[in-house]
């Protein structure tokens, strides 16, 4: 995953849908966000908070979505090994990654089901981020049904599942923050601008902290790692 973050949108959770009930599911791990509050089982959870990345030396910005949220063993005591299973139902441009649990997947393009690697969690720890991102061509959704699975090591890399944990289904959002203005599409703002936090103009950006100056008179800070 990059590690140049640009953050210029909002993160907003939305309702339920019908899944199973919470007595059909194990609880012994939840979803979390990065605040440590938990994500109910069935809950739609919409991100839409945009994060650009720029490439230092040519300038070209890379649009992406991340998520905010973590697994965590909230038991007490359970050992099992965890995944995460990935349904993508829907994805309208560009492509969906995920890191969760350590291990890095290819990015895929068209609707259909993985899990990711497996992984220990130990009693009152969480996963880190889940590092699950779209990387998004143009405006549009992408849809993404998460479930905890558990289950045992089976040795050789090999998973042994045994229970479900919570599902939820994220939708990551990429819309026009500007909209239609008679008739006529605004293009996204672009950088005008890069300065270092004394106000020196600079070409291009190295490590440190910066603020880009945005055609629609905007300023936006960036951290490059």
């Amino acid at each position: 995953m990059r590690k140049f973050l640009l953050f210029c949108l909002s993160l907003c959770v939305g309702t339920t849908v019908g899944y199973a009930q919470d007595d059909e599911v194990d609880h012994s791990f939840e979803f979390v966000t990065n605040a440590g509050d938990i994500i109910p089982h069935g809950s739609v959870y919409v991100i839409n908070s945009v994060v650009s990345e720029e490439d230092p030396e040519t300038g070209e910005l890379t649009v992406l979505i991340p998520s905010d949220f973590m697994v965590k063993n909230v038991s007490g005591t359970a050992t099992d090994l965890v995944r995460l299973a990935n349904e993508i139902t829907r994805i309208d441009n560009g492509s969906y990654m995920t890191c969760a649990l350590g291990s890095c997947l290819p990015g895929r393009t068209e609707p259909g089901y993985f899990s990711s690697a497996s992984g220990t969690i130990a009693p009152g720890a969480t996963s880190g981020d889940l590092q699950t991102e779209w990387y998004p061509d143009a405006y549009g959704e992408c849809d993404v049904e998460l479930q905890i699975e558990m289950g045992e090591d089976l040795g050789f890399g090999e998973f042994g599942f045994s229970d479900y944990g919570p599902k939820i289904t994220v939708k990551f959002v990429y819309s026009d923050p500007v909209g239609v203005k008679d008739g006529i599409s605004s293009r996204p703002a672009e950088i005008v601008g890069r300065y270092t936090l004394d106000g020196q103009a600079v070409n291009f950006l190295t490590h440190g902290v910066y603020i880009l100056r945005m055609s629609d008179g905007t300023t936006r800070k960036v951290i490059v790692k």
